[in-house]
Parts: structure tokens; sequence; C-alpha cells
């Protein structure tokens, strides 16, 4: 089930980026990844596929890493995954009050997003792993601080994928080390 940690971001990453390259008059830089989802988007099956992979893959990971990362940091990825299928069931470009639920299920995946690697920094420190405490907090902290960027005018879409990014890749670093025996989850 930890597994889910490599394989569900990775997918995600995978099918915004492939969206990216082939939208017409779409900037990775400019435009959200939610663009790529839209109702109307040529791109939207593509994402529905790649918001699923991850819903599904943190979802089912959630659970045995709460043994290595803390119950509520695992709470936090289950919140994603909530709002994760939440963003993937109102996509944009329907209604203004499906735009709204979108947003705020969007603003609520990024803020559990960062949460997770918060609470994770303390449950590593408790245990005694302090690099791995450092590099969890500071993973939060960028996720939390490239997302909030992302809410501005200036590159957008560059700043929510530096932020889904980040927690993303640690997610699947984490994933790859219980997979592959280097971390061993907490009895």
């Amino acid at each position: 089930m930890a597994a889910g940690a490599i394989w569900g971001p990775g997918l995600f990453i995978i099918a915004w980026t492939l969206g990216g390259i082939v939208a017409v008059d779409y900037s990775s830089v400019d435009n959200p990844i939610s663009d790529l989802a839209a109702f109307d988007a040529p791109t939207r099956v593509l994402m529905t596929i790649g918001l699923a992979a991850v819903a599904v893959g943190v979802g089912m990971a959630a659970w045995p890493l709460r043994r290595l990362i803390g119950t509520p940091a695992a709470i936090a990825l289950g919140l994603n995954t909530v709002c994760t299928l939440g963003v993937m069931f109102t996509p944009t470009g329907r209604s203004g009050d499906i735009d709204f639920l979108h947003a705020v299920f969007a603003v609520l995946a990024y803020l559990s997003l960062s949460l997770a690697g918060l609470l994770a920094s303390i449950a590593f420190f408790r245990r005694g792993h302090i690099r791995r405490s450092v590099v969890s907090l500071a993973v939060g902290v960028i996720t939390l601080a490239f997302l909030g960027a992302s809410l501005g005018a200036t590159a957008p879409g560059l700043f929510q994928r530096l932020g889904l990014s980040a927690t993303h890749l640690w997610l699947i670093a984490v994933g790859i080390g219980v997979v592959a025996g280097r971390i061993r989850l907490a009895g």
C-alpha cells in the first residue's frame, strides 16, 4: 500500500506535464493545472486520470505511512485525498458555483499537503530522526510558500507546480524508502 505514495503523485506529475505540453494556448507558467482539467478542456480525461491516481495512491499510502510520519500527518494525507477527489469532481468552466467549490477543494488540498510535511516533521523529531524532521519541515514550508505565491498574478502555474511537486516528490522519496526497505515503519 505504501507504493501508492510513489505511483500516485508520479502519475499526477506525468499527467500535468503531458497535458501542459499538448494543450494549445496553454502556459504551464501562467495557467493553473485546473485549466487542464476544466469541463471543456481537451486534456480533461488525462487530468481526471492524474487526479484519480494521486487521490487513490496517496489515500492508500496514508494508512501504512502513519507508522512513519505519524497519525496527524497521515490524516492530512487523507484530507488531501478527499479534497483532491473534490477537485476532480468539480471541474472548472461549468458554473460559478462549481468553480467556487473547485477553488475551495483546491485550497484545502494544498493546505493539507503542506500540513502533511509540517506534521511529519514533528513525528520524526519525537523519534530522534532530526534530518528527516528538518527535510519534512522544509517541504511543508516550501509547499505552503509556493502555493501561496500561486494565488498571485505572477507565474501562478509555475508556483502551483513547484508547491505541489515539493510534497509529491517528498512522498515519492518516502514511498521508495519504505518499499525498498531503507526506511522501516515504526511498530
